[in-house]
């Protein structure tokens, strides 16, 4: 994936990505136990799957993105399906969680087309059209360039 950065500027390593979209993560978790009441997963999972939706629309590492989506899927598996960090049980909590991998891949993909769409945003000089006779191409000057070409 191509992604057009600033040349002066420094790219961010990918452990502080992680731990900037982890801090996204465990605050989304705290709002999601906060609004909604245990039985209302799928209100927890759309909560935690915009946030990892909007960090993979920002951050450009894969890496990074790849990471904060499984700990988002692991915080809402362990911590707003099932109590105290359990991964294990019914399975019904992880089919749940696929959404939030499927924000990340939609995610990326905004920022991939919007990475390429940098490209043609520049202004282009206006469309001029040729009126009436008015010679688009001027014949040669010396009989010499005249031949077949």
């Amino acid at each position: 994936m191509a992604v057009v950065r600033d040349q002066g500027s420094e790219p961010v390593p990918t452990g502080i990505q992680v731990a900037g979209g982890a801090a996204l993560v465990v605050g989304a978790a705290l709002v999601a136990a906060a609004v909604f009441t245990p039985g209302e997963l799928p209100g927890r999972v759309l909560l935690i799957a915009g946030v990892v939706g909007a960090y993979a629309a920002v951050v450009a590492d894969l890496r990074a993105v790849a990471a904060v989506s499984a700990l988002g899927a692991a915080t809402f598996v362990g911590f707003l399906a099932h109590h105290y960090g359990e991964l294990t049980g019914p399975g019904h909590a992880w089919s749940h969680a696929v959404l939030i991998g499927f924000a990340a891949v939609l995610g990326a993909g905004y920022r991939y087309v919007r990475s390429i769409n940098l490209d043609h945003d520049a202004p282009r000089p206006p469309l001029s059209r040729a009126l009436g006779s008015t010679t688009v191409v001027a014949p040669p000057d010396r009989p010499e360039e005249r031949g077949a070409a």
